[in-house]
């Protein structure tokens, strides 16, 4: 199922990998299993589920036009305090084309690209129009969230890619 959702602002609590971290594969999955193995992830899990009743993991990649920062982590409330050794982003509220996987499944070992590739052609099936270059977005965001109460029986899993107009390139300017 996908659609054009408005998405509130975000905040995440996390570890930050930068493009030339990403494993063998083409994926983080080394980053998730260090965060995973991190005991304050548990402390974080529970403190959720206390507050809002579930917890979540979230990937995000924020691109930038020669590379990309990924962030594996947490969505959160905006008073919840980031653990100490962690990072903390706040995600811009956006128009996002959304994708939610039938079958919900937590595999932080498959490629981010064949991720992204599966999005790019359901959009293209959908006629939405996704930006050329996520690099050169003004909203430059493709952000996995699962849902869950046991992160071995995920309830919602989503993937946004975030829409806005692309920012014109210096380059273009100077011609």
């Amino acid at each position: 199922m996908m659609s054009i959702v408005k998405v509130p602002q975000l905040k995440i609590i996390g570890r930050i990998a930068l493009a030339n971290q990403i494993d063998p594969n083409g994926s983080f999955y080394s980053l998730w299993q260090d965060l995973n193995d991190d005991p304050q992830m548990s402390q974080v899990d529970q403190q959720l589920q206390e507050q809002v009743g579930q917890t979540n993991r979230v990937g995000l990649v924020v691109y930038a036009p020669e590379s990309y920062l990924y962030w594996a982590g947490v969505a959160v409330p905006t008073t919840f305090s980031t653990p100490q050794d962690w990072q903390s982003y706040l995600l811009p509220a956006g128009q996002a084309f959304e994708v939610t996987q039938a079958t919900p499944e937590f595999m932080p070992q498959i490629p981010l690209n064949f991720k992204l590739d599966q999005i790019f052609a359901q959009a293209e099936k959908e006629n939405v129009q996704l930006p050329d270059s996520l690099g050169h977005a003004q909203q430059p965001y493709f952000l996995e969230e699962l849902k869950f109460n046991d992160i071995n029986h995920v309830e919602q899993q989503r993937y946004l890619v975030y829409l806005s107009d692309e920012i014109e390139a210096l380059e273009d300017d100077l011609g």
